[in-house]
């Protein structure tokens, strides 16, 4: 495996360093952004005199083009660079927090939105390649695992800033906020000289239209609950399997299919994105209704399960270091199992916020570096951003699914949170019966 050549005076690593730093700036805004708007949604909804269904649309926009974003950023990352499209995501993120914030009403809203989504997701991927081409190996899980405590604390923190400037501020400074932020990135990682051979193949523009088309329709179908959508989304995939075969430089590389690794760490990217928004999105309706207690009080109860997530992240990373990514990965998803199977035991208050942090240590362990670092030892270094684009595709496609099979679950089943419960420790279970399969 190649590795950038920034580490081979004090001044080079001092400029990687400070070039992971504002990458992980970024990722913080990113993370902040996903919580920080929930707080404001009443308001929003006020102001443009629309109903709470329509208001919603502000996340589903938001969710459906930043999963079309991610893996096409992370394809042009390889393609133009990847402080040139860090630079963009960045930048389109700052300009769509502008428009939401002075948006006349609430179509612009969206299109901010919209804009704010498609910058995001040419942060995430990147950071990931970013630290993959540039640390040894040695130290590159280590600092890998530092993605999932920025996003983890960001996540945290996202809720609460929301929450204070809806009670002290008006709502756009929710946006507002993002503008100096913004300018601040751009502004520092346009003075650093980050070196990267780019390949200079011909724009796949066909793929990427298709692409876009079928992660859209398979998403808003999925979200909505839409058949027709959801099918329509799947027959177009066999339209941009030929397109990709004959393209120069397919915007998605069909070989990764091919290979059983690449699958299966495909599979379990899915199944952690599936497990962790199905657990972070209920958590409070099963603390409310389980143990009778008020909203702000359950929302309270899962900062277990946040904080562990984080502290994970950060020694699944060294862990990764010292036994290798697959281990890390299984033992994972063993404490994401027994974490899940546990909420359907009859259980206290105080013994079920243990077991929220077991949950998050477990989740905090998957979506940390082991995945990012198996996904790249199976691809080339050349398509790091490519590859942990697609990985995390199939992150935020589980992360569409879960919530929407956990809904209907508790929608039309009696006990539904005893049956999710199983659910979401069965598919734990399943991930390791396929741990078999990653043995050379």
């Amino acid at each position: 495996m190649e590795t950038v050549a920034l580490t081979r005076n004090p001044m080079e690593t001092k400029v990687r360093n400070i070039a992971l730093s504002i990458y992980l700036m970024g990722i913080f805004m990113g993370a902040l952004d996903h919580g920080i708007v929930g707080p404001a949604l009443t308001s929003i909804v006020s102001t443009f005199n629309i109903s709470t269904s329509w208001g919603v649309w502000s996340f589903t926009i938001y969710t459906l083009l930043f999963a079309v974003s991610i893996p096409l950023m992370g394809k042009f990352s390889d393609r133009f660079g990847r402080k040139q499209i860090f630079m963009l995501g960045i930048a389109l993120f700052g300009i769509g927090s502008l428009l939401a914030a002075f948006a006349p009403n609430y179509l612009m809203f969206l299109v901010g939105r919209s804009v704010q989504a498609i910058g995001t997701g040419g942060i995430f991927p990147i950071t990931a390649a970013f630290i993959a081409v540039s640390y040894p190996q040695e130290a590159r899980a280590k600092v890998m695992g530092l993605i999932g405590v920025i996003f983890s604390l960001g996540s945290i923190l996202g809720p609460i800033i929301g929450g204070y400037i809806i009670q002290n501020l008006d709502w756009t400074w929710i946006f507002l906020i993002n503008i100096p932020i913004s300018i601040l990135v751009l502004v520092s990682m346009s003075a650093l000289k980050l070196p990267q051979v780019v390949m200079k193949k011909p724009v796949d523009f066909a793929g990427i239209v298709l692409l876009t088309t079928v992660i859209f329709l398979i998403m808003l179908g999925i979200t909505m609950k839409n058949i027709i959508l959801l099918v329509i989304g799947l027959v177009v995939i066999p339209m941009l399997v030929v397109i990709e075969r004959r393209a120069k430089d397919p915007v998605i590389k069909l070989n990764y299919f091919n290979s059983k690794i690449t699958l299966l760490i495909l599979f379990f990217s899915l199944m952690s994105g599936f497990i962790m928004a199905s657990t972070i999105n209920l958590l409070p309706l099963f603390i409310e209704t389980t143990f009778e207690v008020n909203k702000s009080t359950a929302a309270l109860g899962v900062t277990p399960l946040a904080i562990t997530s984080m502290i994970a992240s950060l020694i699944g990373g060294n862990m990764v270091t010292k036994h290798g990514a697959k281990k890390v990965l299984f033992i994972g998803f063993v404490i994401t199992a027994l974490g899940t199977l546990s909420l359907t035991v009859p259980t206290t208050y105080n013994t079920f916020l243990m077991v929220a942090g077991i949950i998050g240590f477990g989740i905090g362990i998957i979506i940390g570096a082991p995945l990012n670092i198996l996904i790249i030892q199976a691809t080339s270094m050349a398509e790091a951003g490519a590859s942990v684009g697609l990985l995390s595709l199939f992150r935020s496609l589980g992360s569409t699914i879960g919530p929407t099979i956990a809904g209907i679950i508790l929608a039309t089943v009696t006990d539904g949170f005893f049956y999710l419960s199983i659910l979401l420790g069965g598919l734990s279970i399943i991930s390791l019966g396929l741990f078999t399969l990653l043995k050379k």
